[in-house]
């Protein structure tokens, strides 16, 4: 009896380990879908999109809408000032970091050589909830871009981009202490933060 009960363990925990495993593995499918969308959809027809803008911020944000959700990176922006802005603070802030990523994306896309995106294996992961996708973006003039792609399981099943780090700079970390001199800069005024914030990513961009 010990004997069987046992193996049923066994049994069980190389179910479990395997559904794990193949949950993990979706995650870097997803991010795979992205890379392949951002290399036919926008680095192989960068000569038309160099020359329409709003082409280009449009096809960042199909590609990245089904798997970033922007006002839950706002929030986690925002950080512990988010329960202090009102809901239109909260929609406002989400619109210019959102709209002001697709810009510095499209054109961070358009200097990529499309024959030489390579998403990496999947390798050892933390104990959080997120799984860490890595990718190597080969620049035409040069150079690698080495980029992160940290994605958590949403509660429907699917795979959403929870943060982004590129040369082992955090962006949500980055830009949550940002934020954060800003608002200590506006002596704790969201709403000039807010204008601050804009100013700040727009000369970025």
């Amino acid at each position: 009896m010990l004997r069987i009960f046992s193996g049923v363990l066994v049994f069980f925990s190389l179910v479990s380990a395997n559904l794990a495993w193949s949950n993990v593995d979706e995650a870097r499918n997803t991010v795979v879908n992205v890379v392949e969308a951002f290399r036919t959809n926008i680095v192989a027809d960068k000569a038309v999109l160099a020359k329409d803008p709003a082409l280009l911020e449009q096809r960042v944000n199909d590609i990245l809408e089904e798997v970033v959700d922007f006002d839950d990176f706002s929030k986690k922006v925002m950080g512990k000032y988010y329960r202090r802005a009102s809901p239109e603070q909260r929609a406002r802030f989400a619109n210019v970091t959102k709209d002001t990523l697709l810009k510095t994306y499209g054109a961070s896309l358009l200097e990529l050589d499309a024959d030489r995106i390579n998403v990496l294996p999947l390798g050892p992961q933390g104990r959080g909830k997120e799984t860490k996708v890595d990718v190597n973006f080969q620049m035409e003039a040069g150079g690698v871009l080495n980029i992160s792609f940290y994605m958590e399981q949403a509660k429907q099943g699917n795979w959403m981009l929870s943060n982004v780090v590129i040369n082992n700079i955090n962006f949500g970390l980055t830009f949550r202490k940002q934020f954060g001199v800003m608002m200590e800069q506006n002596r704790n005024d969201i709403e000039s933060a807010i204008s601050a914030w804009r100013e700040s990513l727009a000369k970025k961009s």
